[in-house]
């Protein structure tokens, strides 16, 4: 790949676990980059942990992939600020109880043999057995511009300036955005909120893409070429076992 080949940006919402169908995405994009010549940039949009069984992989598969796509960043999700804190020794008693309630207890477990409330023990076989995986979450960002497409976690803020957002809004807003009908300075690529077909929904100033990877077995991604959104991808479980890849066109 050379410098002036056109860049396809991917946009992958809410993995929670699903390593099995992010390693699908993963070689699809690798493919599908060689036959366009093209340099793929990834944008995971958070949500990387919880709920599904592979946390840690996710967050292995998450590294490499910024690592060998330059441009690829994390933005940061709800779920994944958990974790973040937890590592930081920074999780609240409160924290603490929604993250498990929230699928948490599958992340913990996966990195670690120790009981539940034993926190400061799961951080520290965590940084023992993973410190690549403090250093992504601190790097992660909470949204990321390219042209005319913003790619966040949750949502913005109508009326707010960009730069003005809130960590919590980035990461937590639905009511305020999503009833939003006027456009925003950028057209808003989002995950955070499962949309109510299980498949990636367009509307005039945003684009939703989290498919309850955790629970419908299908992952799916934004593809946005020259500026514009051009497809979508979707890796899914088949009758057989087998994971599907699906292309289609918004």
């Amino acid at each position: 790949m050379t410098d002036n080949m056109p860049s396809d940006i991917y946009a992958i919402a809410d993995i929670h676990g699903r390593a099995d169908l992010l390693e699908a995405m993963l070689r699809h994009i690798a493919v599908a980059s060689r036959e366009r010549r093209s340099k793929p940039i990834v944008i995971f949009l958070g949500d990387l942990i919880d709920r599904g069984p592979r946390s840690p992989h996710v967050l292995d598969l998450v590294a490499s992939t910024l690592s060998l796509y330059p441009g690829s960043r994390l933005v940061l999700g709800n779920h994944d600020f958990y974790l973040r804190a937890l590592l930081r020794e920074e999780l609240s008693y409160e924290d603490a109880v929604n993250w498990m309630d929230w699928g948490g207890v599958a992340t913990v477990s996966a990195y670690s043999d120790r009981p539940v409330p034993d926190f400061k023990g799961i951080a520290a076989d965590i940084r023992d057995a993973f410190p690549h995986h403090s250093h992504l979450l601190e790097n992660a960002l909470t949204y990321k511009e390219i042209g005319r497409f913003c790619f966040v976690h949750a949502g913005i803020r109508p009326g707010v300036p960009l730069r003005a957002q809130t960590d919590y809004d980035l990461r937590w807003i639905r009511s305020g955005f999503l009833d939003h009908m006027d456009a925003f300075d950028h057209i808003v690529v989002h995950g955070h909120t499962i949309t109510s077909s299980l498949r990636p929904e367009v509307y005039a100033n945003r684009i939703a893409v989290d498919t309850a990877a955790y629970r419908t077995g299908r992952l799916s991604a934004a593809v946005i070429r020259q500026d514009t959104l051009s497809n979508f991808i979707c890796t899914h479980l088949i009758a057989n076992g087998e994971i599907a890849v699906e292309e289609w066109l918004p």
